[in-house]
């Protein structure tokens, strides 16, 4: 995909629908950031970090799943997830040379001198020798603070734009776009009659955890049986399924901390699937995972189904992330009739 200037790419009546859903936000002082070392000085994010980073995270209503806290702290690991304070702002750094990406920041997460914030970024990223650029940065950042340079560039990456629904579409499925997800969820109804359904807390939350080490149990029998051997731990499959596995438990543990809600279905007394989720902001539900045993035919659909009726009903849309450019995913997802995609766009230095 070629660079492409920001004004080129975005839609200007975005910035309309993102103002206007603009409240509650963070205002300069409201929160501590002393605990933060100064620019270009840095330590990792930490779960107390919440408190200091999630208003400004919320600030401004925007849709895309990474600007939420929670999703910062399950990858702060994977990526080496530091912070710093610059003039109000708070940075955000991704120091892993380990991942595809090498090292990148995050948008600032802030309002004072913006402009200056992401050039204190590209020197730092320029000189320990890395490329400089800002990634995942949503439509709203890129209409406020780059459309109209001269110095930026911008690439949007159709692979982790958010897909986002309407709630009422989810809860409903009306039309002939759902009839697959209807029949799944009378099947399961049908042949299991007597399973129940149950929120998240601390009295099943040990339940969920097991259950997730049991899909893992399953999904690696399944994959012994594939190639006719126990599959090797440095198998990319393996490696994709135990980081899935080890997000979920993540969630799970830190569940209460993270304020989140969750759903599980129970059948013959056991937890045979389980979600959890969170509000983005005023308007919309973001939803972090999906564990199923699909043994059960239909779990999965009324598992999603009544998520967004019992636990979002007062959120006009859901946000169930990207697809990270798996077709078979990316079909899953286009299927379910997005109202609209969260688009994020990577910025670069112009070049000369």
């Amino acid at each position: 995909m070629q660079r492409q200037k920001c004004s080129s790419i975005v839609d200007e009546k975005a910035l309309k629908r993102f103002e206007a859903g603009r409240v509650n936000c963070w205002q300069p002082g409201e929160s501590d950031l002393s605990s933060l070392p100064p620019f270009p000085q840095f330590r990792p994010l930490s779960l107390a970090d919440r408190f200091a980073l999630q208003p400004r995270l919320s600030a401004r209503q925007t849709e895309i799943s990474d600007r939420c806290f929670t999703n910062l702290f399950l990858w702060r690991d994977f990526y080496d997830i530091r912070i710093s304070r610059y003039s109000g702002n708070i940075c955000v750094l991704c120091a892993s040379e380990s991942t595809p990406e090498k090292p990148f920041f995050f948008p600032p997460l802030g309002d004072e001198d913006i402009g200056g914030c992401v050039k204190a970024c590209f020197d730092y990223l320029r000189s320990r020798r890395f490329a400089p650029v800002i990634r995942r940065a949503s439509e709203h950042f890129v209409l406020r603070h780059m459309a109209g340079t001269k110095e930026y560039e911008v690439q949007e990456d159709a692979d982790i734009s958010d897909y986002i629904y309407r709630t009422e579409d989810m809860i409903r499925l009306r039309g002939r776009r759902y009839h697959g997800q209807r029949n799944y969820i009378k099947r399961f109804e049908q042949n299991f009659p007597h399973h129940e359904t149950e929120f998240i807390s601390g009295r099943n939350v040990g339940e969920c955890i097991r259950f997730n080490q049991d899909w893992l149990r399953k999904k690696l029998d399944r994959l012994a049986k594939k190639y006719g051997r126990r599959p090797d731990d440095s198998m990319e499959e393996v490696i994709f399924l135990k980081a899935e596995v080890e997000t979920a438990r993540k969630i799970l543990v830190h569940f209460d901390a993270l304020g989140l809600r969750g759903l599980a279905i129970r059948i013959d007394g056991n937890i045979r699937a389980f979600t959890v989720g969170e509000k983005l902001n005023d308007h919309m539900a973001l939803i972090h995972i999906e564990k199923c045993d699909h043994d059960y035919l239909g779990i999965n659909q009324v598992l999603t189904q009544r998520f967004c009726r019992l636990a979002w009903a007062d959120c006009e849309y859901v946000n169930r992330m990207e697809d990270l450019g798996i077709e078979g995913l990316r079909k899953a997802k286009q299927a379910l009739g997005p109202h609209h995609m969260a688009r994020k766009f990577h910025i670069f230095p112009k070049r000369q």
